[in-house]
């Protein structure tokens, strides 16, 4: 590690795939941060994302939380956070991008996180096949977003309940979405039908983001 990150962040390696023509990780401050297609994925800055949501939202330590299903690796921020809060969790972190599992593992310490198991496949298809085989979890994080682009499957009516039928009776779903250009309008139409399928709908918003919880 140089001094010199504090100041200028050096490229420490730089990668393409078949879902991510551009992903960089930098080295900025002493620790590393991922950049995918220009977009923020890892880092100090989304750690705060994070941090603001589940204390607008109430995620504490609890025993009741053991089996967590996050869709969107990336750079495993969020995951790392859950583990700090749930260290006795099992989570399944699903992406449909091979190169992003890797690089989380080798470069974002995700091969340490005990409990952990990565899968690479398409969320959507993740999901609809724990639906039809009756798999469910107590937490999902929905974190899908192809560099600064979220799919449109994800506010789509068929997904959400799909992701309804995933969660344990006492469950809860948390999802980062976006509020600015386009995504202002698409955000409030996720909120929407997030409201017709879900009893229980909370929301908090910070920067450019806005996050949800139902259960």
């Amino acid at each position: 590690m140089s001094w010199t990150t504090y100041l200028v962040p050096r490229v420490v390696a730089n990668f393409s795939s078949p879902y991510n023509r551009d992903i960089r990780i930098l080295e900025e401050k002493g620790k590393n941060k991922l950049l995918v297609n220009g977009s923020r994925q890892s880092g100090e800055y989304i750690l705060k994302l994070w941090q603001h949501a589940f204390c607008a939202f109430g995620i504490i330590p609890s025993p009741d939380v053991r089996s967590i299903l996050v869709l969107g690796v990336a750079g495993g921020t969020v995951i790392h956070l859950l583990h700090a809060i749930y260290p006795d969790a099992i989570i399944t972190g699903v992406d449909i991008d091979g190169r992003m599992v890797d690089i989380g593992k080798k470069y974002f310490r995700l091969d340490q996180v005990q409990g952990l198991t990565c899968i690479v496949t398409d969320a959507q298809k993740f999901v609809r096949s724990s639906a039809a085989k009756k798999t469910q979890w107590d937490m999902v994080i929905i974190d899908v977003y192809v560099g600064a682009t979220i799919p449109s499957f994800i506010r789509e009516d068929v997904f959400l309940r799909s992701t309804q039928r995933i969660l344990k009776p006492k469950g809860k779903i948390v999802l980062n979405y976006l509020r600015e250009f386009q995504y202002l309008a698409l955000s409030d139409e996720l909120r929407r039908n997030l409201k017709k399928i879900f009893i229980h709908v909370e929301e908090t918003d910070i920067n450019f983001n806005r996050f949800f919880m139902v259960k």
